[in-house]
């Protein structure tokens, strides 16, 4: 179910280190950052790797699967400014 104020990325087809890339891109973008962030992702692995970067950030996850998709949802709420902790 989509939340209220959130943002898809596509993530499709990536591996890890692409998904990783996509997300910290669209974390260190100008503008308004959306409350959730839903990266659909198409390998559990990526999945690990992600989740694991945005808790080193303070930032909340949840992990859902549709069919053969898995979406990470990113709580963005406390996230004041990016920087990059890899």
């Amino acid at each position: 179910m989509t939340k209220i104020n959130e943002e898809k990325v596509l993530a499709r087809g990536l591996k890890g280190p692409g998904v990783l890339l996509l997300v910290k891109k669209r974390l260190a973008g100008e503008g308004e950052k959306p409350r959730y962030l839903r990266v659909i992702i198409s390998s559990v692995e990526a999945v690990e790797e992600l989740s694991d970067y945005l808790e080193k950030l303070g930032i909340k996850t949840e992990r859902d699967r549709a069919g053969n998709d898995y979406h990470l949802i990113a709580d963005l709420k406390d996230l004041k400014h990016f920087k990059d902790v890899d």
